[in-house]
């Protein structure tokens, strides 16, 4: 008498469950190795507990490329850059620009116009990002330059002289020069067997410039055995000397406290707070505060995945960056599971929120299909249709990501669910879930 899929499915989640504690424990010694290493005294020491090297040219990669112009029967084509990324690493370091030439300002439909009057390649970020993070990348480079802001990167693919950066918060377009005997390497992103282009259309929210697929798109279920740390692997690092600190419980939430600095660590959602006051807060410029950022979540971020920069806020000067799987942002309710807070000042952090649990082993089940997703124009066409105006004005952006779902056979199993994201009001939102908030609005229910 053989086993049904039922009973398969449920001794597969078993054995993988158990790995997860092997792993796990393999995990928790290594993080106690590494401060052992450094000091063999009994005072806890300061150490990575990260195990996984996460690169900046990924956290800070553009994550679309688009051609204009390239295809005759369709002007504009798009495609995911994550495929690449281990080429666009290469690019990120390497010097092949010699200085910034030219500054004008060109506002999104000139910006349009442009691309329209020959082919282009251009390469469009999530969040805006300082040019300083490029330095590297140039022979000639002024602190001025360093603070200049961009979010997409263009190219004319017939003249690769010359390489643009645009900003569409502040309409500012930059023209830097190729080094001498220099050139762009573009080729492989023009070749359609190393990315999946799709014919899409042009539409602005606000100042976004958002580029939506005009075919359905694939995208295949997941789901992973996570995994989390013991508390103190964390607290270790921000109290270098546990003897100082007042330790205070309740209920889901346990708050570790000394003069300056308070790290909260609340069981239930799964997230540490660590807040420090520093008085003398100096000034940061923003190169640095992107870089410091990363490097703070990276010593601390055992996503088996990517993460990348997902917001930047200037009031606060918050940077966040939000968990990724196969280049896919990842959402979760609050985004307690899936954003990582930094807020910093000269001197040091005043601010890190972090996910607690992270993805260890994946699940991979036969007969798991794809979730064909809705085209980009249909997603917005339905909302066009069922919004009210006034809330339709409030769209800012929209993405396909994966939503993070908890396994009801097991606590450890979480699946990733593939959905359309609508960027409302500030608010990463669930595509149907904004519909259903509409009907409630609108009817009353």
């Amino acid at each position: 008498m053989g086993l049904d899929k039922d009973k398969i499915r449920n001794i597969t989640l078993a054995i993988l469950v158990l790995l997860s504690f092997f792993l796990s424990f393999n995990l928790w010694t290594a993080g106690r190795n590494i401060g052992e290493e450094q000091n063999p005294s009994s005072q806890s020491v300061r150490s990575n507990i990260a195990t996984i090297e996460h690169m900046e040219s990924e956290a800070f990669r553009p994550t679309m490329i688009a051609l204009h112009g390239i295809d005759n029967q369709n002007p504009l084509i798009v495609a995911n850059t994550f495929p690449l990324r281990n080429l666009l690493n290469n690019r990120f370091s390497s010097e092949n620009l010699s200085r910034i030439e030219t500054y004008e300002e060109l506002d999104k439909q000139e910006y349009l116009e442009t691309m329209k009057t020959d082919q282009w390649m251009e390469f469009i970020f999530r969040e805006e990002l300082p040019l300083g993070l490029l330095s590297q990348k140039f022979e000639d480079f002024s602190q001025e330059n360093a603070d200049y802001f961009f979010d997409r990167i263009l190219i004319n693919i017939e003249n690769p002289n010359f390489i643009y950066f645009y900003h569409t918060d502040t309409d500012a377009f930059y023209s830097a020069s190729v080094a001498e005997n220099e050139s762009l390497n573009i080729e492989p992103f023009l070749n359609t067997e190393n990315l999946i282009y799709k014919s899409a259309e042009t539409r602005i929210f606000g100042n976004n410039i958002v580029y939506l697929t005009q075919e359905p798109v694939d995208i295949p279920y997941r789901s992973y055995v996570i995994d989390r740390l013991p508390n103190s692997l964390y607290t270790s690092n921000f109290y270098p000397d546990p003897s100082l600190v007042d330790t205070r419980s309740s209920g889901s939430t346990t708050r570790y406290i000394d003069l300056t600095r308070e790290v909260t660590i609340n069981q239930q959602n799964h997230t540490l707070v660590f807040l420090r006051q520093i008085e003398d807060s100096g000034e940061l410029r923003p190169t640095d505060r992107f870089m410091r950022s990363f490097e703070q979540v990276n010593r601390f971020e055992n996503w088996t995945g990517t993460f990348s920069l997902t917001d930047y806020d200037r009031e606060d000067e918050t940077i966040s960056f939000r968990r990724e799987i196969d280049g896919l942002p990842v959402f979760s309710t609050s985004d307690n599971e899936t954003v990582s807070e930094v807020g910093l000042v000269e001197s040091g952090v005043t601010h890190l929120k972090l996910p607690l649990r992270f993805i260890n082993t994946p699940i991979t089940m036969d007969g798991s299909p794809d979730e064909e997703l809705l085209s980009g124009i249909e997603v917005i066409n339905q909302l066009s249709e069922q919004l009210p105006a006034e809330r339709y004005e409030k769209i800012e952006n929209l993405t396909v990501g994966y939503t993070w779902e908890e396994s009801e056979e097991a606590s450890q199993v979480i699946y990733f669910i593939p959905n359309w994201y609508i960027l409302f009001d500030g608010v990463w939102t669930e595509f149907e879930a904004l519909l259903e908030l509409h009907g409630e609005v609108a009817y009353g229910l």
